[in-house]
């Protein structure tokens, strides 16, 4: 009886080793985008008072909130399709048909950006839509009227202020292929 037991104890103790070190090698799923900056809304308010007798009391700094019309005044002046120059709608494509003519986007905009200037795909206008508070987007369809490729575009008002960047894997354009762009914006 007693060599009955190990027979069964035993292989199923090794079978569960194995499991564990074969799970433990599952590598996780990375979920964060190491290339993506959040819109964040960061602000706090600082007071100081200064008495009639000159004696300042120490300075007190509080986080503020965002109302939710701080957030439609947002989306307001970046949104907005009025026809100022301040509007952030333009959209504009990279020509990457040299490979080095579209980089990584950097927060100073410092990345070489070679703007596609026809072949159907010159900044554009794009079409503003609001989807509740403080969320929308702006988006366009390019149509292709010659061979091009692309791999990154920009969103800027028409004062040429550039608002955001974005590296997407290449796509090759012949004569009347579509690509349609949305930059989904949000404030939490």
């Amino acid at each position: 009886m007693k060599m009955t037991k190990k027979i069964f104890i035993i292989p199923a103790l090794l079978l569960a080793v194995i499991g564990v070190f074969a799970f433990a090698m599952i590598p996780s799923a990375n979920m964060d985008n190491d290339d993506s900056i959040s819109i964040e809304y960061n602000s706090n308010v600082c007071k100081t008072v200064t008495r009639a007798d000159g004696t300042v009391e120490p300075t007190e700094c509080d986080h503020n909130l965002l109302y939710n019309s701080g957030k439609e005044l947002i989306e307001a002046y970046l949104g907005d399709t009025g026809g100022a120059t301040d509007e952030v709608d333009q959209i504009s494509l990279c020509d990457s048909a040299t490979p080095t003519n579209c980089g990584t986007p950097q927060a100073d905009a410092s990345e070489t950006f070679l703007t596609i200037t026809d072949r159907g795909l010159s900044e554009t206008t794009g079409t503003y839509a609001s989807l509740g508070v403080g969320n929308w987007t702006i988006s366009n369809t390019f149509t292709a009227t010659a061979s091009v490729t692309t791999a990154g575009t920009r969103l800027q008002n028409t004062a040429a202020v550039n608002f955001a960047g974005n590296a997407f894997t290449e796509v090759s354009l012949e004569s009347g292929d579509q690509l349609s762009i949305e930059w989904n914006i949000w404030i939490s």
